[in-house]
């Protein structure tokens, strides 16, 4: 449950400027080593390795239990108790500056509910953002934004409703705006047309290629086939490893790995 916002919260967070990794870094690239993760005993990750491009949209498979939302908490700090390497514009994570925090704003992330403040869908959108209050500005970014998230046409005429009236599939798709709206770096995405209609998970696939095409995308989905929809390179997790990572058309026509040829087939593997 998110605690209703106040005009003092919009005001904080309107002064907030987002720091920026320093300018010796060249690209919005991920490169992850040897990554290891233990929750309360259990063995969550294990020795994962990869690297994510510079554009497009990455599709992260694999049985439930493998370890892929657990994979993303890591990359953007919600999870903070990995060994490893974790790389983000070619800096380590865990010297990032501005710390934890600034790395989020950098590397955002779309959880598989959507979660909007109480509040308008305008200041939904320019939460977090410095000087959004200059109503030219807010106006050209709100667009924008919205535009970005395929969500404009529908809300443009009722930008000051409050963004709960909006459907589920709306409210997702505010989510994607409000996270574009900082101009992140990386854009990960848990799941974020599960459970939603047909139409409305049309939407979100369509925004998101357009979005990686300037922005590295990194998507977990149980859906199949809209990995091969959205195209780019797949990534298949079973038991905390990654098992195989190729261009998506490849993987799914022509497997290298057993344990992937059985999940594709089955949706079950068994890579203990």
């Amino acid at each position: 449950m998110v605690a209703d916002l106040t005009a003092a919260d919009f005001l904080q967070a309107s002064q907030q400027s987002p720091e920026k990794p320093s300018s010796n870094i060249e690209a919005a690239a991920l490169q992850v080593e040897s990554l290891g993760l233990q929750l309360d005993g259990k063995v969550i990750l294990h020795g994962v390795s990869f690297s994510l491009p510079t554009s497009g949209v990455t599709s992260v498979i694999g049985p439930s239990g493998a370890g892929k939302s657990s994979l993303l908490r890591c990359l953007n700090g919600l999870l903070t108790q990995w060994s490893g390497t974790i790389s983000v514009a070619g800096a380590s994570t865990r010297q990032w500056h501005g710390g934890w925090d600034q790395l989020r704003r950098h590397v955002g992330l779309i959880a598989q509910k959507p979660v909007v403040f109480n509040a308008s869908i305008r200041a939904n959108v320019c939460f977090g953002i410095h000087g959004w209050r200059q109503r030219r500005r807010a106006d050209e970014l709100v667009e924008k934004s919205l535009q970005q998230a395929a969500l404009w046409d529908e809300v443009k005429d009722r930008l000051d409703a409050p963004a709960v009236t909006l459907s589920v599939g709306q409210q997702q798709r505010l989510c994607i705006a409000r996270a574009v709206a900082i101009k992140p770096g990386i854009l990960l995405l848990d799941e974020p047309t599960a459970s939603l209609d047909p139409r409305s998970k049309q939407l979100i696939e369509q925004s998101m290629q357009q979005l990686a095409k300037e922005t590295p995308l990194l998507c977990v989905t149980h859906d199949l086939e809209q990995a091969q929809r959205l195209e780019g390179s797949t990534i298949f997790m079973c038991d905390g490893r990654v098992i195989e990572q190729g261009e998506s058309k490849q993987l799914f026509t022509q497997p290298q790995c057993i344990e992937t040829r059985e999940f594709l087939r089955w949706s079950v593997c068994d890579c203990n």
